[in-house]
């Protein structure tokens, strides 16, 4: 590994990816690493499973970590691994890590900003579609609060971090209840709505701007 990546191993990028029927996410992120190797210049750690893994991957990522999926989520009528993103925390092998969706495109170094707008916790509170610039913002039902977003977050080895995976957990677990009590759909487990009311149970169920 080079001098500049050297530099850079208290940073790092983790990417789960566990492939679907419908979906490759290994290969998603084979491109996504390259992409944030360029861009960012940050080494990369991917979490998967050994079936997800090929014969002849095209890229050797800097850490490869072996998990057992949890494989109880229906999307599209098929299998959706998606599941388990709680356990960034423990696996990254990173002081500061950001957790990127393995079909994010990293299209510039802008990412690394998030490491200097932060305390503990970030991640994107707002999204912007393109064909819709006017588009209200997704809420988690009509009763309830907007929508955070999993897609992109970032963090620091800190006990409030953990706190907020914990939580994480703790919602993954029970999400069929956390369901009922905001009345949302809960047949499909989503990590954006699991870290919605996970930072808001951390936070003493407010919102915190800084995150």
């Amino acid at each position: 590994m080079g001098g500049t990546r050297e530099k850079t191993m208290s940073r790092g990028v983790l990417l789960f990816a566990f492939n679907s029927p419908r979906y490759n996410y290994y290969t998603m992120a084979e491109y996504t690493a390259k992409r944030i190797n360029h861009f960012l210049n940050l080494p990369v750690t991917v979490v998967t499973d050994k079936d997800s893994i090929p014969i002849n991957p095209s890229y050797i990522f800097d850490k490869t970590i072996l998990v057992e999926p949890d494989k109880n989520n229906i999307r599209e009528y098929t299998v959706w691994i998606n599941k388990g993103r709680y356990q960034a925390f423990e696996l990254s092998p990173y002081n500061e890590t950001i957790v990127l969706d393995t079909d994010y495109m990293v299209n510039s170094n802008k990412l690394l900003k998030t490491f200097d707008t932060y305390i503990d916790f970030c991640c994107h509170d707002t999204t912007s579609f393109m064909m819709q610039p006017k588009a209200a913002q997704e809420v988690l039902s009509a009763y309830s609060f907007k929508t955070l977003w999993a897609t992109v977050m970032t963090f620091k080895k800190t006990n409030r971090a953990k706190q907020i995976f914990d939580s994480l957990e703790m919602v993954q677990k029970n999400y069929d209840h956390y369901a009922n009590i905001h009345s949302f759909i809960s047949n499909v487990y989503r990590n954006d709505y699991a870290l919605t009311l996970a930072l808001r149970i951390v936070n003493g169920h407010s919102s915190c701007t800084h995150d």
